[in-house]
């Protein structure tokens, strides 16, 4: 068995394509891969701390949308093996709650609506789905200003400091800096999205060029202010579904690299972390790109979406990118602990040789599943992830 290493020192050596001692194991640190929890039809977290046996937990607290826990306890988080600590800002957005029941969401968020739908906050309505013009957009009245930026970064940098100088974990930054395209999508519709590029070119580029300033100052309020003690950066738009990607890849070149390209460049004026992407679903033909601009890390390995075989990805591009996630939460996560533990092991075998793995779920657990096959999954990550595997 080989030496036990620190979190620092196990995930930076998976990302250098090494294997350390076992695999790197994110659970709780990061806000795309985690445990949902949705009170009070399916109060998951609430219900996995009981089932290990915590009753002196603090009460969960969820993102504006899409009910992600942001603070997860940190026993559980040990008890899993993870290995990442979460940092995110504590300010620059906030819901203001409407007559109707819903909520805009302020500040960063540029006044999006959202409300419950079924077990989930969600958006509901798109307000600048009917703007055509320029002057449109500048008209809208809910761009964010001045202090909402300023407000990002308000605390930031002593967190990070207090987590690098009392933890050995990976500080991994992850918040919502989706401009232009899935901001676009939240204010228009994804609809018009997919139009204005075919349709209304001018507009297209006008309403990403406004929305990707507003990423740039976010970017320099909020990586700007801990970039220093971070070791990984979020950016992210979704653009994969079950079957092949959202559009075209001669689209996504002409249409989207650009921007992730000089995003990703400009978050590292601020910063010499790692960059990793968050995309959903099916994006195997848009992986080369990914590696090409500097993407690190790809988060969550959907396995079940066309093309995204962790076989596939791991012999076409296992050298030149760390894959994060990959533990099915569309079926295996239904099924028994048994086969659970056997699932993970599959992955842990296919993706973790030679490094380049941190084992996740395939994306937030959702607040419906078993919560012993929550326990087996990581269980089984801490007894078949060590090196040399099996």
């Amino acid at each position: 068995m080989r030496a036990e290493l620190s979190s620092r020192e196990r995930v930076f050596t998976a990302l250098a394509h090494k294997e350390p001692d076992r695999v790197p194991i994110n659970f709780g640190g990061c806000a795309q891969t985690t445990l949902l929890e949705c009170p009070p039809e399916a109060p998951a977290v609430t219900n996995l701390y009981r089932h290990l046996g915590i009753t002196d937990y603090e009460e969960p607290k969820t993102g504006l949308i899409a009910n992600q826990v942001y603070n997860m306890d940190t026993r559980v988080m040990e008890r899993f093996g993870n290995d990442f600590r979460l940092l995110m800002p504590s300010g620059g957005a906030w819901a203001r709650e409407e007559s109707d029941g819903a909520k805009t969401l302020m500040g960063v968020t540029c006044g999006l609506r959202a409300k419950r739908i079924g077990l989930y906050d969600d958006i509901f309505e798109y307000p600048l789905k009917h703007c055509t013009t320029v002057a449109g957009i500048r008209e809208y009245a809910y761009w964010p200003q001045d202090e909402d930026f300023e407000a990002l970064a308000q605390g930031g940098a002593e967190e990070a400091r207090r987590l690098r100088e009392t933890t050995d974990k990976v500080i991994l930054e992850d918040t919502f800096k989706a401009f232009p395209h899935l901001m676009y999508s939240l204010l228009c519709g994804m609809e018009r999205w997919m139009i204005d590029m075919k349709t209304d070119p001018d507009f297209y580029f006008a309403m990403s060029d406004h929305l990707f300033e507003i990423g740039i100052r976010y970017v320099d309020a909020w990586i700007g202010a801990i970039g220093d003690h971070v070791d990984i950066v979020s950016t992210y738009d979704d653009l994969g579904t079950q079957e092949g990607p959202l559009i075209s890849h001669d689209d996504y070149v002409t249409y989207l690299k650009p921007y992730e390209r000089r995003m990703i460049e400009h978050i590292k004026t601020h910063t010499d972390a790692k960059i990793y992407r968050h995309s959903c679903g099916s994006v195997y033909e848009f992986i080369p790109d990914f590696i090409e601009i500097g993407v690190d890390i790809l988060n969550p390995i959907q396995p079940l979406a066309r093309n995204m075989e962790p076989w596939r990805l791991k012999k076409e591009f296992g050298r030149d990118i760390t894959f994060f996630g990959g533990i099915d939460t569309q079926q295996l996560l239904y099924t028994t602990p048994e086969r659970v533990r056997q699932g993970v092991r599959d992955t842990i075998r296919t993706l973790g040789k030679g490094g380049g793995y941190i084992l996740g779920s395939s994306h937030n657990i959702e607040p419906d599943t078993p919560i012993e096959n929550i326990v087996a999954m990581f269980d089984a990550a801490l007894e078949y992830g060590r090196y040399p595997l099996e």
